[in-house]
Formats: structure tokens, C-alpha cells, sequence
């Protein structure tokens, strides 16, 4: 990509960005890595995929990348769900992109940023990023013959696993009309994303139950009772699936939280909020800024990561002394700086 082309991109990114987002305030991490990458040129010449999924915050992971001299390429999938005008408006600059994987394995790249290992068949010289602990799992399952870097296992991804996906939970469901105050809600998964949702529902005025195995909280017919609302975020495929017969007839709203349909088939898209895609992707920002900029930040240094790696097929996971960096220049923002002290982070 020649210097003319990336500056033009990235100052049609900032003018799309600034109206809406500030650097300082909502994406410190990005903001101080792609000041750090615009002096050292990390990813000069080198063809990355980026496969998060496509909303306006999202250009603020693609400037980083330009800035690192990245010759960037975007897919996105309709199982995801994205901004429709983003896609546009990224070609419209010159990006290439790409509507689901089928295409972009077509081509080779240096590196993919993967998002519920939608990509994982894609050609890639150093190896993948993956997003989601779902994508993590079938990188396990399936694995290929180059390295992933799991920015799911690390400390960071709890700001937004906890603090955002309860914040757009909260901020979809009154998107749609739902008034969490006074309300029961049938909470499947008390993982990161669970309790996050928990805490968010809980402090909106709502009461939670809550079903999770694994901590010995087990799913009875009774719960449904007096039900209005059952979300789930297990991070399991399918996990509702023998239980639909009863959610069809509860007369509940259902929402889906997780990557993945975890009402499974028995469930039509129709019976579910926004088609069981999760219900903050109805929003312009379905994850607010501030929550997923420090995890977008660990998902490009992955790229780096791919590169200082043997080579050899595997999950890496974050260096402690890459989340400190990357905490580091969140905590000099200070917008968020309660929150993940409370979090112990």
C-alpha cells in the first residue's frame, strides 16, 4: 500500500470517527498504539484480514493497523451482524473487503484477526487472532497448522466481557422497550459475560435468577414461571436447545448474548430478539468504546505475538507484561478507572 493511499484512509477514518468518538476518552488504547505503531511501522508490508465485527467503533482497531503500515483487507458475516453503512463506506476508501470467508480464502494474508473462528480457513503466513472464547474453542477443536493468539484468555477481555457486554445488554434491551425495572430475568451462563449482564440487569432494577451447572445452579421447568425475560450467555452453541419446547411457550422474551445461536433450532430467529444475533448488536456501538478499546488493542498485538512465535500450531495466550502495557495507557485515560479497580484488575 502506498503512503498517499494509507494517509488518505486514515484521515477519511478520523473524520468518520471524530463527530461521534474521542480518541482521549473513548479508545486510549488504540490511540496510544497507533501513535506507538506510526513511529516504529510494526506490520510494514504485511497483508492482514480483520474479521471483528463492523461497527463504527471498529475503525478505531483499523486505524491502529494502518498506522502500523498494515495493507489492511476487512471481512464481515451476516452470523455476526454488522453496521450495513460500514462496509460501503470502507471500500468506498479503498479497503478491500470482503462478505464472508468463503471469499477471502480465496487469498492469502500475513496474518488474520479472527472474530468466533469465522476465518480460520483462510490462508495466513504467522497464524490467527481470535476474538471470542467460542472462536478459542473451535480453534481447540480444529486446529490448524499455525499459532493462535487467544486474546480472549487474558485479563483484558474482562472489561468487555463483564463491563460491556452488561452495558449493551442494558443499553439493547431499552433500544427495544424493555424496561428492566421490577422485571424477572432467567439468566442462562454466569461466566465473565453472565455476571456482567447480572450486575447490569440487577443494578437497572430488575431480579435475576440464574442457571449455570457448573456452579451447581441447575435449569427446572419452575424457573419459567413469572419469567419475562431469559438471556443467555453459557458460550455454548445449542446449550437451550432441550429446554425449547418450554421457552417456546413461556410467553418470555428471549435474547441471545452469546457469539453463537445458543437457543439452537428448536427456536425459530423470529422468536428471538434482533433473530438471535445478540441484542446490543442493534446498536450503532453495540459494545460501548471504552470497554472494547482495551481488547481490540490486545488483538492487533497479536499480530506481533504470531510473529515472535515458533511457527508451531498452538494457543498463545497473552504476556502479563503486554495487558500491563495496554492497561497502562487505559489507566492514563482515567475514564474507566473505578470500574476495573473494582474488577481487581
Amino acid at each position: 500500500m502506498t503512503p498517499d493511499r494509507s494517509t488518505a484512509q486514515l484521515q477519511a477514518i478520523a473524520a468518520t470517527l471524530a463527530p461521534e468518538l474521542d480518541a482521549a476518552r473513548d479508545y486510549p488504547a488504540l490511540a496510544a498504539q497507533a501513535d506507538r505503531w506510526r513511529e516504529t511501522r510494526p506490520l510494514n508490508g504485511l497483508r492482514i484480514l480483520c474479521g471483528t465485527p463492523l461497527f463504527l467503533n471498529t475503525l478505531a482497531q483499523f486505524a491502529a493497523l494502518l498506522e502500523g503500515g498494515a495493507d489492511l483487507a476487512v471481512v464481515y458475516s451476516d452470523e455476526l451482524g454488522y453496521d450495513p453503512a460500514i462496509p460501503g463506506f470502507l471500500a468506498g476508501i479503498g479497503l478491500q473487503t470482503f462478505h464472508g470467508a468463503e471469499e477471502a480464502a480465496k487469498e492469502q494474508f500475513d496474518a488474520v484477526l479472527d472474530c468466533s473462528a469465522l476465518n480460520r480457513r483462510v490462508p495466513s503466513r504467522f497464524g490467527y487472532c481470535e476474538l471470542t472464547r467460542s472462536g478459542v474453542r473451535i480453534y481447540r477443536e480444529e486446529p490448524p497448522q499455525k499459532p493462535v493468539f487467544a486474546a480472549d484468555s487474558g485479563r483484558i477481555k474482562s472489561i468487555e466481557t463483564v463491563l460491556g457486554t452488561g452495558d449493551g445488554c442494558l443499553r439493547g434491551l431499552r433500544h427495544i422497550g424493555f424496561d428492566p425495572v421490577g422485571k424477572t430475568v432467567l439468566l442462562f451462563g454466569h461466566g465473565r459475560v453472565g455476571r456482567g449482564i447480572e450486575h447490569a440487569l440487577t443494578g437497572a432494577g430488575a431480579s435475576v435468577r440464574v442457571v449455570d451447572p457448573a456452579q451447581g445452579l441447575v435449569f427446572t421447568p419452575a424457573l419459567l414461571n413469572g419469567t419475562d425475560l431469559v438471556v443467555t450467555a453459557t458460550g455454548i452453541r445449542d446449550a437451550l436447545a432441550p429446554f425449547a419446547p418450554l421457552l417456546l411457550d413461556s410467553g418470555a422474551l428471549l435474547v441471545n448474548m452469546g457469539a453463537d445461536d445458543e437457543f439452537g433450532p428448536g427456536i425459530p430467529p423470529d422468536r428471538a430478539v434482533n433473530r438471535k444475533l445478540p441484542v446490543n448488536f442493534m446498536l450503532p456501538e453495540p459494545t460501548s468504546t471504552r470497554y472494547i478499546d482495551p481488547t481490540l488493542s490486545l488483538h492487533n498485538e497479536g499480530i506481533l505475538e504470531l510473529m515472535r512465535s515458533s511457527g508451531e500450531s498452538g494457543i498463545l495466550t497473552p504476556p502479563a507484561k503486554l495487558e500491563d502495557s495496554i492497561l497502562a495507557d487505559v489507566r492514563a485515560a482515567g475514564i474507566i478507572n473505578a470500574e476495573i479497580e473494582a474488577m481487581g484488575l
